[in-house]
């Protein structure tokens, strides 16, 4: 017989009203589970049979794992009590019990009453492949009819966010921000409510200040987590530009970034206006082109750390985001 903890006794036992138990991986929730069902079906006042029981889990192989652990423990109270007809019972029900994943559960309840949902209960769940399809469909659908509205402020807002998030050969990356934005709104129990909220948390204006924007706060620091990864690469491309047979002609243009990005660091410290003006004018000023005896390995090295660098630049992808933000009120 396990040892348990008062608050897992707790979690057993507890009866009359909802109970939520949130514990780290490892600490026996599952077991706690099993036993919590078990002695509601051993119960001798209010016995209860487990098919009237719903238990799901987030895999197949936790439901199964679930359903042996509980068909173990109905064996061992059979073995202690073999005239129980109720243990018994329950062990011949066990195979019909629900215990499985949400999503089984629901598909069972759906194929169940399709009649009464009026759809064909010989329907499926669609693979990745076909519902990534149906996405594309709905949002290429979904785009034609933007594009074909007659001119309004509604069409002109549309443009303007096509214009701002993708290119002048199509709309890939729009269509890919609308996708991740989809997915992330699913996860929350109300998805149309998140969305509204989320539109009032972005709605600002050029007069609204900053310091109350929470998002921009926490924009702010990972940019400047940004620029100090860019100032660490800057760095380690300089100290291979001072060995003895390092390409000490690139100095001049590596020292000309890393000063740029700690004005950029400075200014982000001070206000999104000061770090706009450091973004927008910033530049890498190129490589010298001069011939000197030196590493073709290091100064490859340092080549690649530019590249690196510029792939990024000083124009942050964060940067454009917000100041659309900023600069628009979004509806």
């Amino acid at each position: 017989m396990p040892q348990w903890t008062k608050e897992q006794e707790e979690a057993i036992y507890q009866s009359g009203s909802n109970i939520l138990v949130a514990a780290a991986a490892g600490s026996g929730k599952t077991a706690v589970l099993v036993e919590r069902i078990i002695q509601k079906l051993l119960n001798k006042e209010t016995p209860v049979d487990i098919d009237q029981l719903l238990v799901v889990t987030f895999t197949n192989a936790a439901a199964q794992e679930m359903r042996n652990r509980i068909g173990e423990a109905l064996e061992e109270a059979l073995a202690a009590d073999p005239g129980s007809n109720h243990l018994k019972k329950q062990i011949s029900l066990l195979q019909h019990a629900s215990i499985s994943t949400l999503h089984s559960f629901c598909m069972e309840l759906v194929r169940k009453y399709a009649y009464r949902l009026d759809i064909d209960p010989s329907f499926r769940i669609a693979d990745e492949v076909e519902a990534d399809m149906i996405r594309q469909d709905v949002l290429e659908q979904l785009f034609e009819e933007w594009y074909g509205l007659e001119e309004d402020a509604e069409q002109e807002a549309f443009f303007q966010v096509v214009d701002r998030f993708s290119n002048d050969r199509n709309d890939l990356e729009i269509e890919g921000l609308i996708l991740t934005l989809y997915e992330f709104s699913i996860q929350h129990p109300n998805p149309d409510l998140w969305l509204e909220q989320l539109a009032e948390t972005y709605a600002v204006e050029e007069t609204t200040d900053e310091s109350t924007l929470t998002w921009l706060t926490i924009l702010k620091k990972e940019v400047a987590r940004q620029l100090e990864v860019m100032e660490m690469q800057i760095t380690q491309a300089l100290e291979l530009t001072k060995e003895a047979d390092g390409p000490y002609h690139y100095a001049e243009a590596l020292d000309s970034d890393k000063e740029m990005i700690q004005q950029a660091k400075g200014a982000i410290a001070l206000s999104w206006q000061e770090a706009r003006a450091v973004f927008t004018n910033g530049k890498f000023k190129a490589l010298s082109r001069k011939k000197v005896e030196c590493s073709e390995d290091k100064k490859d090295q340092v080549k690649a750390f530019r590249d690196d660098l510029k792939k990024g630049g000083i124009r942050l992808p964060l940067i454009g985001l917000v100041e659309i933000y900023l600069s628009t009120l979004l509806i």
